[in-house]
């Protein structure tokens, strides 16, 4: 039987992260293809062709579970070419980070697994992106789901409902529609402004979901009322100044949330008040000596001696 060869370019995206860190929907959008496989499953092959070029492979020997196949792809022990950073300019994993063979942790050896995201493009497939991590099986049977969830969006034909049920799908994953998903359906006319719009019940879930601690979606809810979402943060910087003790990442997020409920100091770099915030962020002094300074701004904002700025996750 004639093999299927999949060549990868220079738009593949390999991920060294947790499966979490990327893009699931986009990803997974673009893919026709995707396998789950045991990273003992996987050898590495250089053929070293000159003195300044080799050709590096890894093939993929058997396949743990197919989560997607919207091309029949057919499995046979494809030899897949890989990128190097450096020599193809281009970042993979090394052999000695992505091997499961051998690794044994507590005396048990464990299977490591990998999932590969293919796309079809005329009789080839090309990789667009790889997953490794020490995860077990049942963290991976987590992003699976979460998967399984985005196919079903691009069953739905009609653009209306797909951006609804979108919604839905990033309130459920904790995570923002990006700007390209914002510019495709203004185009296709369902948004007016470059903000996403949600329906009531969706307005309520994010409204509940930020005022519960989850400030990812600070964006979509900045248009309603600015006034329960000021007394949100400035119950932080309270929260904040009751502290014994300041890290330095608790006097960035101070002032940020500041420089946010004040308008940056009404954009008056030469106000006093916005050099006095400046100081927090200084080594030179110590936690007891900032205190009076998160007092006072604390003050400035409860007084409204400033206007409220915009609300953006950005800014924080």
């Amino acid at each position: 039987m004639k093999k299927i060869y999949l060549t990868l370019t220079l738009i593949l995206s390999i991920f060294t992260t947790h499966a979490q860190n990327f893009d699931v929907r986009k990803l997974t959008l673009k893919s026709d293809v995707i396998l789950l496989y045991d990273q003992d499953s996987i050898a590495y092959i250089d053929e070293v062709i000159n003195d300044h070029t080799t050709n590096h492979f890894y093939q993929l020997k058997a396949v743990t579970q197919t989560i997607k196949n919207s091309a029949s792809f057919k499995f046979t022990n494809a030899k897949l070419p890989y990128l190097l950073e450096n020599e193809d300019y281009f970042k993979i994993y090394q052999k000695e980070d992505c091997m499961g063979v051998g690794k044994v942790f507590d005396g048990v050896k464990r299977k490591f697994y990998g999932m590969l995201f293919l796309q079809k493009k005329g009789k080839n497939y090309e990789a667009i992106g790889t997953v490794q991590n020490d995860d077990p099986l049942s963290v991976w049977q987590e992003l699976i789901k979460q998967i399984q969830s985005v196919s079903t969006l691009e069953k739905i034909k009609d653009p209306k409902e797909r951006y609804t049920k979108s919604i839905d799908w990033f309130l459920d994953n904790n995570t923002l529609p990006d700007e390209n998903f914002i510019k495709y359906y203004k185009q296709k006319g369902i948004l007016k402004t470059d903000t996403a719009q949600l329906t009531e019940q969706q307005l309520a879930r994010a409204k509940g979901l930020f005022f519960n601690g989850n400030e990812t979606f600070l964006d979509l809810i900045a248009s309603t009322n600015q006034t329960e979402i000021r007394d949100y943060y400035l119950q932080k910087l309270k929260d904040i100044v009751f502290q014994s003790e300041y890290e330095f990442g608790d006097c960035v997020r101070f002032r940020r949330i500041v420089c946010m409920l004040t308008k940056d100091f009404n954009e008056n770099y030469d106000d006093l008040n916005r050099v006095l915030s400046d100081l927090l962020t200084k080594d030179e002094l110590e936690s007891y000596e900032k205190r009076p300074i998160m007092n006072h701004l604390i003050d400035l904002i409860e007084k409204k001696t400033y206007q409220i700025g915009t609300f953006s996750a950005s800014k924080l």
